[in-house]
């Protein structure tokens, strides 16, 4: 299981929101760079980064800054937040990213993914950003009409393997993940699932290691010693 560190992105800082609310966050890095190299020097694999700030507002705001990242590290890096359009996406590729993650347009313009998913394939993921049952947009402020489980499985029938699943409710809040419906992707063919959102100790990533998911995301607990990149490199499968 690959541990991706997380890096928010917001007013050009590296930040930690609660719940996804765009004005509860704390600052942890004023450059975000540096959380960066401080996560890939101690031993990271894979960076997971998000434009807070594109989330909310659907342009490529910090784009500058993740170039910069990807330069500054020799590890792959995963990005998310305001990539709505094919631009955005060859943006980040030719800035050297590995992964565009793509969150409220894949739930609101299915001609949109399912093209974008025939051209770049395994360069694209899709979140699903999930308030109890219903997949959440436009940075966690409104509802949709879709179900997680056959919006996942939709995905999935287009190409789109990697998923990211966050449930907003415990996002930020050192909770711990929500392991019911993380056990319930984890059954579907083919997919290769990255947990997200209220990883509270290593126990949560072993929990997640033994279901056999492809990935786990940690921001707040990681920042806050919860937990360490030493525990993590002890898990094995970095």
């Amino acid at each position: 299981m690959i541990v991706f560190p997380a890096i928010d992105i917001q007013n050009g800082h590296a930040v930690r929101l609660r719940q996804g609310v765009k004005d509860d966050s704390t600052t942890y890095f004023e450059n975000p760079v540096d959380a960066a190299v401080k996560w890939c020097d101690e031993g990271a694999m894979f960076l997971h980064v998000v434009d807070l700030d594109g989330a909310f507002s659907g342009t490529l705001t910090n784009a500058s800054i993740i170039g910069d990242i990807c330069e500054a590290v020799d590890i792959p890096v995963e990005v998310g937040g305001g990539i709505r359009s094919e631009e955005a996406i060859e943006t980040y590729l030719e800035a050297g990213v590995n992964r565009v993650i793509i969150g409220s347009k894949a739930v609101e313009d299915p001609e949109f993914i399912t093209a974008m998913a025939k051209k770049y394939g395994s360069s694209l993921a899709v979140s699903i950003d999930a308030k109890g049952d219903v997949v959440a947009t436009r940075g966690w402020v409104d509802g949709s009409d879709k179900k997680v489980l056959p919006f996942a499985q939709s995905m999935l029938d287009i190409g789109i393997n990697t998923l990211v699943y966050t449930d907003i409710s415990r996002d930020g809040m050192l909770t711990g993940p929500n392991f019911e419906m993380l056990s319930q992707l984890q059954q579907l063919p083919f997919i290769r699932l990255i947990a997200s959102g209220g990883m509270s100790s290593i126990d949560d990533l072993k929990k997640l290691q033994a279901m056999g998911v492809y990935g786990a995301i940690t921001g707040k607990a990681l920042y806050e010693g919860k937990i360490t990149m030493a525990e993590i490199r002890a898990l094995g499968g970095m």
